[in-house]
């Protein structure tokens, strides 16, 4: 299986590990890529498509993670899609975490590299969630949204926070779990966290009502780090999402049966909630985080998320 490579130098874990990955990939005989910016991703694709890659691997974080699949899933570089490996090179991995390869991204891309790779690996299929922000514009592809106090939080996170190991690696997980733990250890008291935005979510084509929430999320990962499973809801459905209305009812015994996805009998009618479908519209006017990334929606103008393309992401 012919292995290409697509790394992200400024990714927090390359910056101290590109010199053994150049010296790994050169010494391979490997096609090889570094993001200098986004808008390249395309072009280093279509690069590894011609060089007959099946299977790409990733060296970055959830951002760059999301960049290559949008690439991937919007363009047409490769005749049959490739496999892709996800190597943890950033701070907060959750993609990793459920679908990639935990070592440091030295380590794993020297087992990817390794013979017979396909008769010691597996494969993982995972949906996708597309993100449709613009109707003119193409949609974003990822693993992880969220929104209303979300985005928030993850600013609070990165102000205050981004400095202590345990709690960041929290952060990583949830950004909301540690902003509301350091609320309700006492910290952060000053902070405007605790406010509700409006959201109206349809989903399935069944309108829905505009209500106040205090977070708004959605996944197609089934694994999250530190054991973190804000999803409860059965069903055949890829897309997963939950959510925390606003005012929040007893949220200091709500926090951690949501992050453990085992509510209590009493938090339904509180209005804690969790479903899946094969398709929401969201109408909102706050912004949204996908994959550590902000994306800021038109007033107004409703956002569709879908679940209906597919990665074969590949582990060792």
């Amino acid at each position: 299986m012919r292995i290409g490579v697509i790394s992200n130098p400024r990714s927090q874990r390359n910056q101290s590990e590109m010199a053994r990955m150049r010296e790994l990939i050169e010494s391979h005989g490997v096609p090889h890529g570094e993001i200098d910016e986004i808008e390249s991703v395309p072009h280093i694709l279509q690069r590894l498509a011609a060089d007959g890659v099946e299977l790409v691997a990733v060296s970055g974080g959830d951002g760059t993670v999301q960049a290559v699949l949008t690439a991937l899933l919007n363009g047409n570089a490769f005749a049959t899609p490739p496999r892709v490996a996800v190597l943890a090179a950033g701070m907060t991995n959750l993609i990793a975490a459920d679908v990639g390869m935990k070592d440091h991204p030295a380590e794993a891309l020297a087992r990817l590299l390794e013979p017979d790779v396909l008769s010691r690996g597996k494969a993982v299929e995972r949906a996708v969630l597309s993100l449709q922000i613009d109707a003119a514009e193409p949609p974003v592809h990822g693993m992880f949204l969220a929104t209303a106090g979300f985005h928030r939080a993850v600013m609070l996170v990165r102000r205050r926070v981004h400095s202590l190991g345990a709690v960041r690696n929290l952060a990583a997980g949830l950004g909301i779990a540690a902003a509301l733990l350091r609320l309700l250890i006492g910290h952060g008291g000053k902070e405007e966290l605790l406010q509700g935005d409006a959201i109206r979510v349809d989903i399935d084509g069944s309108p829905g009502e505009r209500r106040d929430y205090l977070l708004w999320m959605a996944t197609t990962l089934d694994r999250f780090i530190m054991h973190l499973q804000p999803f409860w809801a059965s069903g055949p459905q890829a897309l997963r999402f939950t959510a925390v209305p606003y005012p929040a009812r007893r949220l200091a015994m709500a926090l951690w049966p949501i992050l453990r996805g085992r509510p209590r009998k009493w938090m339904a009618a509180a209005g804690y909630s969790s479903g899946r479908a094969t398709a929401l519209e969201l109408t909102l006017d706050c912004p949204i985080v996908f994959d550590g990334e902000f994306f800021t929606p038109r007033a107004g103008q409703p956002v569709t998320l879908r679940a209906d393309r597919r990665i074969t992401f590949w582990q060792i």
